[in-house]
């Protein structure tokens, strides 16, 4: 990592960034995992995003708004032009089961009049990713089905925080929770393992093909869980590590700060960027523009902050 200067930008309209794909040089598209909508920005005007996206009118009498509908929208990942957006496959905040949340969806996202992009579906939304998982023995160690009924943020809860594409139109699933291994210290699970799940298939299953999986891979985040995994060129990843808990700081708790490493899915080889301090940034979105495979975008979910309708952004130099 080289120098570089904590210029932090701060964009009006959100505070829950979850998830950001590149549209172009200068466009993005962000997923808040508040609600069923897509917003598009300028990544050089802070204001306002230039358009919102109905996820309802794109999907109708399938995506519906309300109270615990959302889809709790965690990441992106572009494959041949074609938009992937994943859902956290997690429970509510008392463990109850949110169908809404099981999720993977395609779009297309094209420019149309007046400066505006139209939306539309590439296929069905998958929604048995887990209990597929579940069937297949080679994930037995991660007990996704238990997993599935607890809190997402408790011990061997469950959550999807990260989507990436790979470099044979694939799909990288990055879980938060559940880790597998390490111990219980202070009611808290230490040096836990990460998964990553290789979809091999992701155009199959939103047209109702059975899933494929890869072998799973297990990373060593130092106890942390993926909150977002971003392919840079070809084999090379940017992944974005945290807590897999709530990370509310306790008399028996410090506060955890965010990690980024890179990952070649070839070597498997894993480095942490030691000398990056993301501060209280809690990012959870990180986005490559074409071509430029040195600086990324990292974007940071501040809904915990009051009274702030915005978040966070920091630019990068690797």
């Amino acid at each position: 990592m080289k120098d570089y200067d904590m210029q932090i930008k701060k964009y009006s309209g959100i505070s829950n960034p979850s998830g950001a794909v590149a549209l172009s040089n200068d466009l993005l598209v962000i997923a808040d995992d508040e609600d069923n909508l897509l917003r598009i920005y300028d990544k050089n005007i802070v204001e306002q995003p230039l358009q919102t996206i109905k996820l309802s009118s794109v999907f109708k009498n399938i995506i519906k708004d309300g109270e615990d509908l959302e889809i709790d929208l965690e990441s992106a990942a572009e494959v041949d032009g074609i938009y992937f957006w994943i859902g956290s496959h997690s429970s509510s905040r008392t463990g109850e089961f949110r169908p809404s949340r099981h999720r993977l969806f395609a779009l297309e996202i094209n420019p149309g009049t007046k400066g505006k992009f139209t939306a539309s579906a590439v296929g069905g939304i998958y929604t048995t990713l887990i209990s597929d998982l579940t069937k297949d023995y080679r994930f037995d160690n991660w007990n996704l089905d238990e997993a599935n009924k607890n809190q997402a943020k408790s011990i061997n809860g469950l959550s999807i925080e990260g989507l990436a594409a790979t470099k044979n139109k694939g799909l990288l699933i990055g879980f938060r929770n559940p880790l597998v291994g390490g111990k219980i210290k202070n009611d808290r699970l230490v040096n836990g393992k990460a998964l990553v799940v290789e979809l091999l298939n992701p155009f199959a299953v939103i047209h109702g093909e059975n899933a494929q999986f890869a072998d799973p891979i297990e990373l060593d985040f130092n106890g942390y869980g993926v909150r977002e995994i971003t392919r840079r060129k070809k084999n090379k990843y940017l992944i974005v590590a945290g807590p897999y808990h709530e990370n509310i700081e306790t008399e028996n708790h410090k506060l955890e700060k965010t990690r980024l490493y890179t990952w070649s899915k070839k070597s498997g080889k894993l480095n942490q960027f030691k000398k990056v301090d993301l501060g209280n940034l809690n990012i959870e979105a990180a986005v490559f523009y074409p071509g430029n495979f040195d600086q990324v975008q990292l974007l940071s979910d501040d809904g915990k902050l009051t009274g702030l309708n915005a978040f966070r952004s920091i630019e990068l130099t690797l």
